[in-house]
């Protein structure tokens, strides 16, 4: 006997920070989800080398930004009013044109699953605003297209892990990492739990000048200035935002990371990655943070 499915929990977090429950089966708010599609996966382009005997050799194959479809059913809202009915309708518009202050502005869709986690993605509202299929008695369907241009979904809370220089004090990853002493080298296994690659937020606190290394990647960065005593550097990697700045001066240290390209920010891979941390001058006072969300390639079951 088969059993039926748990709805979807779906949500609209707008650029104003307004959210907006889709999920709601009174439309006691005058509207919900009535469709939804392009959830379960990303397209994908690859670029091939052709050979003389008629066959090709894969070159490149990646990711490419994806479109969402969602359908917006509105009606009246509770109050039943003429006035509050035009209201919801000029809302939900300036609610999904992403764009504030000239600049765009992505809302957030969340997903939440069956079994109580959610997963969320930025998205770009590209069509469906101009267009909504009108019915009877006061009915309207938006028909949105919404374009991800990062396609992977990630998850609400970031994992944060914390390094202090060679005192288990309970918190993950129990040390093996021992930053104490003139050249401080440290092995760490952390466990990136979704089934795509994640970018860190690395947060050091002084003194020591610190080296990075992913040794599942072979990809490492450093900076080749010390970090005083009491202050706090944070580099972020995800790519296009990329940064290092002294949040204790508000400082940009750009110039101060040694690397051969940004790709050298590296990311975590799928599954367990073997880390190591060194800290040259390093003492008793110096913190190694690290925090990241896991990210999947579809908001339902990876």
């Amino acid at each position: 006997m088969s059993v039926a499915p748990v709805p979807l929990v779906i949500s609209y977090i707008d650029p104003d920070g307004v959210t907006w429950n889709l999920s709601d089966l009174s439309m006691s708010n005058g509207y919900v989800c009535s469709a939804i599609a392009g959830i379960d996966g990303f397209p994908v382009m690859m670029q091939i080398v052709p050979l003389l005997d008629g066959t090709a050799v894969p070159h490149i194959l990646l990711p490419q930004p994806a479109t969402i479809g969602l359908a917006i059913l509105v009606t009246r809202p509770a109050s039943d009013n003429e006035s509050d009915y035009y209201a919801l309708l000029d809302r939900l518009t300036r609610a999904f044109w992403n764009n504030r202050n000239s600049a765009p502005a992505p809302g957030t869709l969340i997903i939440q699953r069956p079994d109580g986690t959610a997963r969320q993605i930025s998205v770009y509202t590209t069509s469906g605003l101009d267009t909504p299929d009108v019915g009877k008695d006061n009915k309207m369907v938006y028909s949105f297209s919404l374009a991800t241009p990062d396609p992977w979904w990630s998850d609400l809370v970031p994992t944060i892990l914390n390094f202090n220089t060679g005192v288990n004090n309970g918190i993950l990853p129990v040390l093996p990492v021992d930053l104490n002493g003139a050249a401080v080298i440290g092995n760490i296994v952390v466990n990136n739990a979704g089934n795509m690659f994640t970018f860190p937020t690395w947060t050091i606190t002084g003194p020591g000048t610190p080296t990075l290394r992913n040794n599942t990647t072979g990809r490492a960065w450093s900076l080749n200035t010390a970090i005083p005593a009491g202050q706090q550097v944070q580099v972020v990697t995800k790519r296009g935002q990329q940064a290092a700045v002294n949040i204790t001066t508000g400082a940009n240290i750009w110039g101060q990371l040694v690397i051969s390209s940004p790709r050298d920010l590296w990311p975590l891979a799928a599954g367990n990655n073997s880390i190591s941390i060194t800290m040259t001058g390093a003492t008793s006072a110096t913190q190694v943070s690290m925090s990241y969300v896991n990210r999947w390639s579809r908001s339902l079951w990876q």
